[in-house]
């Protein structure tokens, strides 16, 4: 049994606002007030919360929306500082978006690949950033089943992502962080395999 704060009545309006058919408002980072909620640590949500099923398909609704689709959603981005985010999952067939409910990632690989982000709630901003190649990764389903599992590749950047935005940090924080770092370029000496 997980111990968390019941969701306020600011959060279930923001929920209830519309139904599983209509998006959500996506906030930016361009509006201060916005940014506020961004920028902030989110805490647990109790998974079997019913109306953490409303929240996932509205989610799903906003991240699947037309001309701002995107390949991964974190609650804050929507308004709830809350332990919760969707991942399209490149790494399995037909490549489903998935729900991760108070995830921890736990292990990051050494060994980093370099790509190119963008974010839904940064308008018009793509850039550079290195991220973990593998992540070990901890979350919950809405029984309260506790999973864990290695996610490698693109679906593993897509995770870091929205891991960050639940810490209150995003992707032009990991930008700033990076650009007086120096990384070396992998050899075939390098080994690729992890153990975990």
């Amino acid at each position: 049994m997980i111990t968390t704060n019941p969701l306020t009545t600011e959060e279930l309006a923001l929920i209830f606002e519309g139904d599983q058919t209509q998006a959500m408002y996506v906030y930016q980072d361009s509006i201060p007030a916005e940014l506020e909620v961004l920028k902030a640590n989110c805490e647990e949500i109790d998974p079997e919360d019913a109306n953490v099923k409303m929240l996932i398909a509205r989610m799903y609704k906003t991240v699947t929306d037309g001309d701002r689709a995107g390949v991964g959603i974190a609650a804050p981005q929507v308004g709830l500082n809350r332990r919760l985010f969707l991942v399209k999952r490149f790494d399995k067939a037909n490549e489903p978006f998935e729900f991760f409910i108070n995830p921890q990632i736990i292990w990051y690989s050494s060994l980093l690949q370099q790509g190119e982000e963008g974010c839904l709630s940064i308008e018009n901003r793509y850039d550079t950033v290195y991220r973990s190649l593998a992540v070990q990764i901890t979350y919950f389903d809405l029984e309260g089943n506790h999973y864990q599992e290695v996610v490698e590749g693109y679906t593993a950047v897509i995770m870091q992502h929205e891991y960050d935005h639940l810490n209150g940090v995003l992707f032009t924080d990991r930008i700033e962080e990076q650009m007086n770092c120096q990384y070396e370029d992998a050899t075939l000496e390098t080994p690729l395999v992890y153990e975990v």
